[in-house]
C-alpha cells in the first residue's frame, strides 16, 4: 500500500503514534449508513491526529492534503491506512491507497470499504451471532406478533415481509404453531448487505409487514411506521421493549429510540403488554391495519 511518488521516510513522525492508533475504537454494534460518514469521519480524524500530530481540527479538514500540510509520509499514510482497515475490517486497495492525496480522499476510501455488502454482511452476521438466548427464550414476542396477525386476518394467500428480519423466527413460528402457509420475504443486512432501515422504500405494496425488535434501533422510527403505513395493503406488527419498565439503552448498545404505549399509539397503532425479556409487562406489541 504505498503511496505513489512518496519517498519512505520513517523518523519524523511523533513518537507513540502506533501506540495512539491502537487505541482508536469503533462504535459497537451495526452501523447505518446513515451514520456512517459521521463514525468514519471522526475514524478518520483521529487516526491522522495520532500519526501527524496535528490538531483535530486540522486533521478534519477534507481538503487538507495528507503530504504537504499535514507532513505525513508514505510509510505514515501506510500505517494510518492499516489501522483503519482494521478498525472498520475491510481492505483498501493497493491502487486506490496510491492515489490518496487529501483527508477527504482518504475519508472517501475508508467510507466505501466500510459501507461495502460483504462487510455489512459480516457485520451483521456478527451481531446476530453475538446473541446467546435460545428461541424458546425469544419465541414470547413472535407468537404475540402470530397472534395479532392470524386474528387480523393474515391468510396464506398473503405475502408477509418481515423487516430485519433476524434468525427468521417469525417465520417458524407462524408455521410451525399458527398453521400459516403464505409467503415469507425476509429482508435484512445479512441477506445481501444493501438493506437498510433508514432508507429502505417498498418496491410494491405487500398484504402485511412485521418489523419486530427494530423501532428502537431505529434514530426516527416514526418515518418507517409511516413508509409501512404507505405500501401495506392490509396493516403491519411490531414489538419493541417497553421503556416504562426496560432501560432500553442499557438494553443493548445498537438502540438509540426508546419507545412506550402512548408513543405506538400516537401513530395509530393498537397495543398490547407483554412479558417479552423476563420482567412483568416489559414488551409491547403494536398493531396497524389499513381499513
Amino acid at each position: 500500500m504505498q503511496a505513489a511518488d512518496q519517498p519512505l521516510r520513517g523518523g519524523d513522525r511523533p513518537a507513540g503514534a502506533r501506540r495512539a492508533l491502537a487505541h482508536i475504537h469503533p462504535a459497537p454494534g451495526p452501523v447505518s449508513a446513515r451514520g456512517a460518514a459521521r463514525v468514519i469521519t471522526n475514524l478518520v480524524t483521529g487516526a491522522l491526529v495520532a500519526v501527524s500530530g496535528r490538531p483535530p481540527v486540522e486533521c478534519a479538514e477534507p481538503g487538507r492534503h495528507l503530504f504537504h500540510d499535514l507532513g505525513l509520509d508514505s510509510l505514515g499514510l501506510m500505517e494510518t491506512v492499516t489501522a483503519l482497515e482494521k478498525l472498520v475490517r475491510c481492505t483498501i486497495p493497493d491502487e486506490i491507497t496510491g492515489q490518496l492525496a487529501t483527508v477527504g480522499d482518504l475519508r472517501d476510501a475508508v467510507y466505501r470499504c466500510a459501507s461495502g455488502a460483504p462487510r455489512r454482511i459480516a457485520q451483521a452476521e456478527e451481531y446476530l451471532g453475538g446473541h446467546t438466548s435460545l428461541h424458546f427464550e425469544r419465541a414470547a414476542r413472535f407468537r404475540a406478533a402470530s397472534e395479532r396477525l392470524r386474528a387480523s386476518a393474515l391468510d396464506d394467500s398473503d405475502i408477509l415481509v418481515d423487516l430485519g428480519a433476524g434468525l427468521t423466527e417469525l417465520d417458524y413460528v407462524l408455521r410451525a404453531e399458527y398453521g400459516w402457509r403464505g409467503r415469507y420475504v425476509a429482508m435484512d443486512v445479512w441477506v445481501d448487505g444493501t438493506f437498510d432501515l433508514d432508507t429502505w422504500r417498498p418496491a410494491r405494496p405487500v398484504g402485511w409487514y412485521a418489523a419486530l425488535e427494530v423501532l428502537e434501533h431505529l434514530a426516527d422510527p416514526e418515518d418507517l411506521v409511516r413508509r409501512m403505513k404507505e405500501s401495506a395493503a392490509k396493516g403491519f406488527v411490531v414489538t419493541t421493549p417497553n421503556s416504562g419498565v426496560m432501560d432500553v439503552l442499557a438494553q443493548d448498545p445498537t438502540h438509540v429510540t426508546p419507545l412506550d404505549e402512548e408513543t405506538l399509539q400516537s401513530w395509530g397503532l393498537t397495543t398490547s403488554l407483554h412479558n417479552f425479556y423476563g420482567q412483568y409487562q416489559d414488551g409491547i406489541c403494536g398493531l396497524w391495519r389499513k381499513d
